[in-house]
């Protein structure tokens, strides 16, 4: 019986995993842009093709590589990167469900994690996304770092610490809002009680640990010969993307309105002003610990560096995950103090727990039946994965060496239809104007033009975010009111407009997608 109880919490994380993850099941829906890139990375990296040098994006290694790694285990399919996905988000809820059960109870553990499991299925969408694998690092140096506040400092484990944060950088250098709140805590914690040199030694043991990934990664690009451009477009790259869009400082509360976590955001800032009245208690009781210290910076700088773009794209707030899981947790246990007179984790029997566990479980069923006969179907169907009309012509019109473009990068398009795209650059027609340079434009236009693609996806009408490759329809879309106006229009477009009007001709409209082949001569 004991078992059973003891493993009723890992069947609910099993289910809320599954939950989170519905929207990316590969038999039903093809994967999201970014998504899709990353799985054609992947394809590109097991093709002897390097990141960087045959293909450029501005994230860092990780995320290509571990698409590489799931599309292994899967033989080559998607279901191998839903497992991937699958296991990290998995992996994090453990971490979250027993750090949080060890400082507030079970039951803080219960309330924060469901919300975060919802607050994260609102914003992973299809899935496969940097900041969701970046969630098992940072919940792996949270966790640690939990585990520390209360106990004999651990120089070791101060520099694993970093180096889980570390890892999650090696994502996207945006998901480190966690180790700036533990270095900043350490600073201001032992700075106010003047004891610069524990806090000097603590961070610099931390920031040592946080640079051991990036110089294992340096080092291994710089064996390929292509270091420099790896730090270039994953960190250096960043800073000019940061900058090139005009924004307002309203703009930082973008996770709080359509494109952000709904209420569970909103909820995380209320239980952030409750933990301000809980510091300024224990500050005039002189009794702040350094926990109390992370918890008061750490949900702003979150906020502030998922929003650093100016760019609101729903993705960016999943790293606010473990912020909602901890501070509901946090505002559980001080709900049931302020009701109960008693701790939360003295308060949560075994029984209750139990309880609790079967409870959940049966919600997780209640709330979206769909999900669960969604995968019903999957499993009775025997996995498979969706292939999309375009990348079924694609496939059975071109032959396995033929290049195709995606003019709108739709580069899931090409990892289904197992084709390879002749241009490095293939985000160019989406660059911002302050991180276009002309060195990128240039290779675009020389890739394009010296290898030629045997066909040219256009399928810029689907949200009329770049100018059309056909003449008629790009009219058509300037005459649009407030089109143009919203459009990324590149210098050099003009020159690849001659270019596919002089080579190509179309050839079938799929979706609203123009296809275009090249002139046979």
């Amino acid at each position: 019986m004991t078992k059973i109880r003891l493993t009723l919490p890992y069947v609910f994380i099993f289910l809320l995993t599954a939950l989170v993850l519905d929207l990316a099941n590969p038999f039903f829906d093809k994967p999201a842009r970014d998504g899709g890139f990353f799985l054609y990375a992947g394809s590109q990296i097991l093709d002897g093709k390097l990141p960087y040098q045959d293909f450029w994006d501005s994230k860092g290694p990780g995320i290509f590589y571990i698409n590489a790694l799931g599309l292994v285990l899967g033989g080559g399919s998607r279901w191998g990167v839903w497992f991937v996905e699958f296991f990290c988000i998995f992996g994090t809820f453990v971490l979250l469900f027993r750090s949080l059960s060890k400082r507030w109870g079970e039951g803080a553990a219960f309330f924060g994690l469901t919300l975060a499991g919802f607050g994260l299925r609102t914003v992973l969408g299809y899935g496969n996304y940097t900041e969701e694998y970046a969630l098992l690092f940072n919940a792996a140096g949270l966790a640690l770092f939990l585990s520390m506040v209360d106990v004999e400092r651990s120089y070791w484990k101060y520099l694993w610490v970093g180096a889980f944060f570390g890892l999650s950088f090696t994502f996207r250098a945006n998901n480190i809002g966690g180790i700036f709140a533990i270095l900043g805590a350490f600073f201001l914690f032992y700075g106010f009680k003047r004891s610069y040199l524990d806090a000097l030694r603590i961070i610099l043991v931390m920031l040592a640990g946080f640079a051991l990934p990036l110089l294992l990664w340096t080092m291994y690009f710089a064996v390929l010969g292509n270091a420099a451009e790896m730090v270039y477009a994953s960190i250096v790259f960043n800073f000019s993307y940061s900058a090139a869009k005009d924004r307002e400082w309203l703009d930082i509360l973008g996770g709080f309105g359509r494109y952000g976590m709904d209420w569970y955001g909103w909820f995380t800032l209320a239980a952030w002003l409750g933990l301000i009245l809980r510091f300024l208690a224990s500050f005039v009781q002189r009794n702040v610990s350094v926990f109390e210290v992370f918890l008061l910076i750490w949900f702003p700088i979150e906020i502030v560096l998922s929003n650093l773009s100016g760019r609101n794209f729903t993705h960016y707030y999943i790293s606010w995950t473990l912020a909602v899981a901890i501070y509901a947790a946090f505002l559980f246990a001080e709900a049931w103090q302020l009701a109960f007179k008693v701790s939360a984790l003295e308060g949560w029997s075994e029984p209750l727990g139990a309880i609790a566990s079967v409870v959940f479980i049966v919600m997780l069923f209640v709330i979206s039946p769909s999900s669960w006969m969604r995968y019903s179907e999957s499993i009775r169907a025997g996995g498979g994965e969706y292939i999309d009309p375009i990348s079924a012509y694609i496939r059975d019109t071109t032959d396995p060496e033929d290049l195709v473009l995606t003019w709108y990068p739709e580069m899931g398009i090409s990892f289904m239809a197992e084709r390879t795209s002749p241009v490095k650059y293939l985000y160019y027609p989406l660059f911002l104007e302050g991180s276009l340079t002309k060195e990128i434009e240039d290779r675009y236009i020389e890739d394009l033009t010296e290898t030629p693609p045997q066909l040219i996806l256009d399928c810029s009408r689907s949200v009329d975010a770049i100018p059309s490759l056909d003449p008629v329809t790009r009219e058509e879309q300037y005459a649009t009111p407030g089109v143009k106006r919203k459009m990324y229009i590149q210098p050099g477009m003009d020159e690849i407009f001659e270019f596919v009007e002089a080579n190509y001709q179309i050839e079938n409209t799929i979706d609203g997608c123009l296809i275009f082949r090249l002139n046979q001569d």
